[in-house]
């Protein structure tokens, strides 16, 4: 019971951690030269998101496929 909260909940801890990472990255890039330096700091960000957050949620959604299979398969037999 428990694990099964821990891993539903992990999508969505992912997710506020992305956005508080490009959060952070506007507002860093915005005190270091502004407007410029936001976009940069964002780009900059999201690209980090892409690299290190972008397997888990990979692995996220191909566990989500196998259960909309599994769902599938046990409905059709």
């Amino acid at each position: 019971m428990l694990s099964k909260i821990i891993v539903s909940s992990y999508k969505v801890l992912l997710e506020i951690c992305i956005w508080l990472l490009l959060l952070g990255g506007f507002i860093w890039g915005w005190k270091m030269s502004g407007f410029f330096g936001a976009i940069g700091g964002l780009v900059g960000a999201f690209i980090f998101c892409v690299v290190f957050f972008g397997a888990f949620l990979t692995l996220l959604d191909i566990r989500q496929a196998v259960r909309a299979i599994e769902t599938h398969k046990q409905t059709s037999a």
